[in-house]
């Protein structure tokens, strides 16, 4: 790898996706990794134990429905946990459709809420968004 290489790599932003359903990671990672550092997770467990030994991401893309540490357990831990990691943006991705649980996700700091199965435009379109314009 050359320099120039390590230096495009250092300054990408970094995504990291949280979801149980590999196909889903590899689809969302597919969209971005061109553009992106990706980081993948199993659940909200294994994703708390990389944060807490790791340079935090730009963006978590997170699942809801999860084993070990579901979407909801793993917001909480991250947005009352530590004030570096609790200033990370999160857009839930979820087939969980219920107007009283999105409407909680916002309250607890989520900044989008997409519903699965999704268009692959409007993910990259509010990924991107926030990402290159921190909006």
């Amino acid at each position: 790898m050359t320099s120039a290489n390590i230096k495009q790599t250092q300054n990408k932003k970094i995504i990291m996706i949280v979801d149980d359903t590999e196909s889903y990671r590899l689809l969302i990672k597919s969209y971005f990794e061109n553009d992106f550092e990706i980081i993948t997770m199993c659940d909200g467990h294994e994703a708390i134990v990389y944060l807490s030994k790791n340079k935090p991401p730009d963006l978590i893309l997170l699942d809801m429905e999860m084993p070990n540490m579901n979407g909801r357990v793993f917001l909480r831990r991250l947005k009352y946990g530590n004030a570096i990691l609790n200033k990370i943006p999160v857009i839930f991705l979820t087939t969980v459709n219920s107007k009283l649980i999105i409407n909680s996700a916002y309250k607890k700091g989520v900044i989008d809420y997409i519903i699965k199965p999704f268009k692959q435009e409007v993910l990259e379109d509010k990924v991107r968004q926030l990402l290159e314009t921190g909006n």
